[in-house]
């Protein structure tokens, strides 16, 4: 018996793992250096695509509406890893511009401006933020109102831990442990204190 739940997409993971493992295989068998030919990371080419991904989304891209601050910290982060700079139509002052618009007032992100503080999305706002980097990137996180939301979200040791991911629903991860303030300090801040 399986000890994992069967769906529709772990069996498409399952085959795609497979058909990977196919791909490592034959991988194995070129020698290094017509191995690192295919293998070759065509950096310039993943940045303009990166860079182009920024700003206002296509109609196209509507259902991705609540997703906004992912969507900037994948191509912040995939710009970064690529050791590639930002994006030349959009200054770091605009990001930062908009991530500060999905600011929830009571703390917290939201998927795109105006709305419901997510525990999600925060996690990716917070993210840009931080690969960004700067002054004035970290200056604009609301560091009291966000506590206050993640304090809100955490659900007590006593009634079974974890967090919820917004408010009015149920708990999203069990904890073995009390929830402790540090957890939340490093999480949203890395190295500042409360």
């Amino acid at each position: 018996m399986s000890r994992f739940l069967e769906t529709d997409s772990s069996k498409q993971q399952h085959a795609l793992e497979l058909k990977l493992a196919d791909l490592y295989q034959e991988l194995s068998e070129f020698e290094s250096p017509e191995r690192d030919e295919f293998l070759l990371l065509l950096r310039d080419r993943h940045a303009r695509y990166l860079q182009g991904g920024l700003g206002e989304l296509p109609s196209g891209f509507i259902s991705l509406d609540a997703s906004r601050p992912w969507i900037c910290y994948w191509i912040l982060h995939g710009l970064a890893l690529l050791d590639q700079p930002s994006p030349r139509h959009l200054s770091a002052d605009q990001i930062i511009t908009f991530l500060s618009s999905c600011q929830h007032p009571d703390g917290g992100y939201g998927g795109g401006p105006g709305q419901i503080a997510h525990l999600a999305p925060t996690y990716a706002a917070i993210s840009a933020l931080l690969t960004l980097g700067g002054e004035v990137a970290y200056r604009s996180i609301n560091r009291d109102k966000l506590w206050d939301f993640l304090c809100r979200m955490a659900i007590p040791p006593g009634q079974g831990g974890g967090f919820r991911m917004h408010e009015g629903t149920a708990a999203c991860k069990q904890t073995s442990g009390p929830l402790h303030p540090t957890i939340f300090t490093f999480w949203c801040t890395g190295s500042w204190s409360q």
